[in-house]
């Protein structure tokens, strides 16, 4: 009699385990044919120090955070340590970043400083074209900025700058540093917007960075056109520049 006591309540037991596993497994179903079938979640609000966007295989296409969350920025796979303010970033399914949007503020009890931009990078190299707003206590510039930028990858010019740095000094040194310079050249083109003497400018500059044309509102409302030479100086105007009584 004990021994079939036993193995009933040993049946019992099983047909429970049964029935427990049974429901568990439904339960589970249910979750992961919700969790697919609803997708979508929306809030009403959310903090978050750093969103990333990324695509199906995992690959970073846009990243949204604040100054201590930013990442470095990225060309040719290889990171850069820089400090950056809080804003948003946008990389070109290749992996590396492709330009940009940040903004911010500091101030003193008499003084502050306030800035934004956007702006778009040349192909593995820097910023190629910006929209910019600068403030120093009221002394600002806003508007829109053209760059060239050189065909050598900025991955590539960080490289040889870091080899160069460890290079004992001397004429060698000084000729190498030199030569990187002329490569790493990446004039000003053309500036569209509103300058720290509040004249609204149209300014086209050389390969070398001169301003060549300058055309001009200013703040009394006078129009004029200047053709500039390559030392800054004023060859002619439009209007005529009246000759001196």
């Amino acid at each position: 009699m004990e021994a079939r006591r036993t193995m009933r309540s040993i049946q019992e037991r099983l047909r429970f385990l049964e029935v427990y596993a049974a429901i568990a497994t439904l339960i589970l179903g249910v979750l992961i044919v919700v969790g697919f079938a609803k997708p979508k979640q929306t809030f009403e609000e959310i903090d978050v120090e750093r969103l990333n966007v990324v695509d199906k295989d995992g690959q970073l296409r846009l990243v949204i955070a604040n100054s201590d969350r930013m990442p470095d920025p990225i060309v040719n796979g290889k990171a850069f340590k820089t400090q950056r303010p809080p804003g948003i970033l946008f990389y070109n399914g290749l992996g590396d970043e492709d330009g940009g949007l940040v903004f911010g503020a500091v101030a003193t009890k008499d003084k502050y400083g306030a800035y934004g931009g956007l702006s778009f990078d040349q192909y593995k190299q820097s910023q190629i074209v910006a929209l910019t707003y600068n403030d120093h206590s009221g002394s600002r510039q806003a508007g829109l900025t053209v760059w060239d930028r050189p065909e050598i990858p900025i991955s590539d010019l960080i490289a040889r700058r870091e080899a160069i740095d460890k290079m004992r000094e001397g004429p060698e040194k000084a000729l190498a540093r030199k030569q990187l310079q002329e490569e790493d050249s990446s004039p000003t083109r053309v500036f569209i917007g509103r300058d720290k003497d509040k004249d609204a400018t149209v300014t086209l500059f050389d390969a070398k960075g001169k301003a060549r044309i300058n055309m001009m509102v200013n703040a009394t409302g006078e129009a004029r056109i200047d053709f500039l030479d390559e030392n800054g100086k004023v060859t002619s105007s439009l209007p005529h520049a009246k000759p001196p009584q």
